[in-house]
């Protein structure tokens, strides 16, 4: 079977269109996923679970709750009440952290929830696996938010969320120790967390009022290079490998897709391996994989997955001059395969960054079905395929 992969792409990005977490669209996609699956006589599952609708609430509720904090001990001036105010944020900073590692939280009481699903299918092997890789892509789209429309917006949003973590640590801090000894005249300087506090609120609640993108390539590419995948390997397996092809659901609000998969197959989990793909057919791009991911603390890939995408990047320089292979680390935000790495998982993420370590169209209104480069998804795909042959062999 030949790639199939631009056909999955263009019914996900242009027949169905945006397809925000949790929303009919998103089921939409997953129901073609898991027919797709169905018609290459697979062993297919659908696996529901309930997901936040919003990754920017939680961060919204943060600030809110730092100027509540800050006028609560403005209003009355008491040790009581700068010590409620000083736990108050520790409980606050403790959850940013959480949410930002993937974890329950408390901030997470609060959100609104709705209905989703992961789909996957298995490719068994043709003899007794001798090990299992799980190969994903998230099939939902982000919102347009403001800071995403330039390069220069975007670093505006990365310190802005980095202070934003500082300030709501050293408010919890400040209030604290304001609680055990008399600042006086020195409690003013609280009022440096204010304008901090509304620069995380406007660049969080604004993308609540955007609409989905159309995701062509985040992330219809990379849930349209699985679904291609599951069709050659379906028809030519491997000989020692059971692959497991994962539609998962709800990365672009906290990667809750893959935190429910591993949830349900956390013991399997704990043999397998995972191949990410992510925005992998942006203009400009080309075969990209990620050596170290996430925001705060980057996670470095697998060593043998990334040791065996070194060696194919090699041949294909060697055998396709025109097209650019490499390796980067994306540090930006996150990808699904930091949610597993978060859980021991050994992965490897593909992402299409630029050799200039930009994402296309990410997150805009232009990531639409005509910005894809076919050639690139095709050869992420081949790519990939050679990666799973060459574990195969070894």
């Amino acid at each position: 079977m030949t790639s199939t992969a631009i056909r999955h792409l263009e019914h996900l990005s242009v027949k169905i269109g945006p397809r925000g977490s949790t929303t009919p669209q998103e089921r939409q996609a997953h129901e073609y996923a898991r027919a797709w699956f169905e018609t290459l006589g697979l062993e297919t599952h659908w696996e529901p679970f309930t997901s936040p609708t919003s990754g920017w609430r939680p961060f919204v509720l943060a600030s809110l709750g730092g100027l509540f904090a800050l006028l609560l001990e403005a209003l009355f001036r008491s040790g009581v009440v700068a010590l409620a105010a000083g736990l108050f944020m520790l409980v606050v900073t403790i959850s940013v952290l959480l949410e930002l590692h993937f974890r329950p939280n408390p901030l997470r009481l609060f959100l609104p929830t709705g209905p989703s699903q992961n789909v996957w299918a298995r490719l068994p092997a043709r003899k007794t696996p001798k090990r299992r890789v799980v190969i994903a892509g998230h099939i939902d789209t982000q919102r347009t938010p403001w800071a995403f429309t330039s390069p220069q917006r975007l670093a505006f949003f990365q310190n802005v969320s980095t202070l934003g973590v500082v300030a709501f640590a050293a408010s919890a801090l400040f209030y604290i120790l304001m609680a055990f000894f008399d600042f006086g005249a020195f409690r003013w300087l609280a009022l440096v967390f204010a304008p901090i506090f509304l620069l995380v609120f406007f660049v969080t609640a604004q993308p609540e009022r955007t609409p989905f993108t159309q995701g062509a390539n985040d992330n219809a590419s990379g849930a349209s290079v699985v679904m291609s995948l599951a069709g050659q390997l379906a028809e030519n397996p491997l000989e020692n490998i059971e692959v497991w092809a994962l539609t998962d659901g709800c990365e672009e609000v906290g990667g809750f897709g893959v935190q429910a998969f591993i949830r349900k197959h956390r013991d399997e989990l704990k043999t397998m391996s995972v191949i990410n793909l992510d925005n992998v057919a942006g203009k400009g791009a080309g075969v990209c994989y990620v050596s170290r991911e996430g925001m705060l603390l980057p996670l470095k890939a697998s060593p043998e997955l990334l040791s065996i995408a070194n060696e194919i990047a090699d041949e294909f320089a060697a055998e396709r001059a025109d097209l650019k292979v490499y390796a980067r680390e994306f540090t930006t935000l996150h990808t699904d395969g930091s949610v597993f790495m978060l859980s021991g998982i050994p992965t490897l993420s593909f992402l299409g960054l630029t050799p200039e370590g930009a994402l296309p169209d990410w997150h805009q209104a232009s990531d639409t079905f005509e910005r894809v480069e076919a050639g690139t998804v095709e050869a992420v795909e081949t790519f990939v395929l050679e990666m799973l042959r060459k574990l195969d062999r070894s």
